[in-house]
């Protein structure tokens, strides 16, 4: 197999772009729920901040005078809006951590969807503009990858008795399921669907060129945004 030097460079750049935008739009994903749901956001290059603090400062207010009757499950004046108060931010809190991952999966799925439509005229003419804009948004599914096997990695490293991490184990956390439910899941789904692209789709003589500019350019797009544009340009 032979890599194809002008093809490496082209998808190299086009992995490193579609790195950025993809942190970037996840972050959005949040954004926009919290949005929807009242919140005042933050976007940062890595992570995003949501505040209503007005409410939730009146949840805790109310939380600091009845401790006791909270602890002891007995009646006071404002139970229930206390009550619907924590229940509502609970939600909330679960609803913004599932825009993010929701936003990426959609996304990869709008990609999956195309190159499965065009894979006859793939086959036939190669892939044209189109068909490799379709490609890179089918393999946002590779966060779900990157991400199950990052956190993996991290647990056998720091040997902290947890082996997930991210908005995954969050998610299902809050839904009371284990650790790694969702981690897992979206995991082997992102595997299935990247190897359904990769060889499928990406055909010969191209693929070992693209495996090869689709490591290279995740690896440089995520320290290239992490260390360097992201920190300056969304601090």
């Amino acid at each position: 197999m032979k890599i194809f030097i002008r093809k490496l460079i082209f998808i190299c750049i086009g992995f490193i772009l579609f790195t950025i935008i993809g942190t970037i739009s996840h972050e959005y994903g949040h954004i926009l729920t919290a949005k929807y749901l009242g919140y005042e956001t933050t976007l940062h290059y890595a992570s995003m901040n949501y505040d209503n603090s007005e409410y939730e400062n009146e949840i805790i207010e109310i939380y600091n005078q009845n401790k006791v009757n909270i602890a002891n499950g007995n009646e006071f004046k404002d139970k229930v809006k206390y009550e619907e108060g924590v229940k509502k931010l609970s939600n909330d809190a679960l609803l913004i951590r599932i825009g993010g991952p929701l936003q990426t999966i959609t996304t990869g799925i709008i990609g999956l969807i195309v190159v499965s439509y065009r894979r006859k005229k793939i086959n036939r003419y190669g892939l044209k503009f189109f068909d490799w804009l379709a490609v890179f948004l089918s393999l946002f599914w590779l966060r779900e990858v990157f991400n199950l096997f990052m956190s993996i990695i991290s647990g056998l490293i720091d040997t902290n008795g947890s082996y997930f991490g991210g908005d995954e184990k969050v998610i299902s956390e809050l839904l009371n399921l284990w650790e790694g439910t969702f981690s897992c899941i979206l995991g082997v789904i992102g595997i299935v669907i990247s190897i359904f692209v990769v060889f499928r789709v990406v055909k010969q003589p191209l693929r070992l060129t693209f495996i090869t500019g689709g490591f290279l350019g995740g690896v440089l797009g995520f320290i290239l945004w992490m260390n360097f544009l992201g920190p300056i340009l969304l601090p």
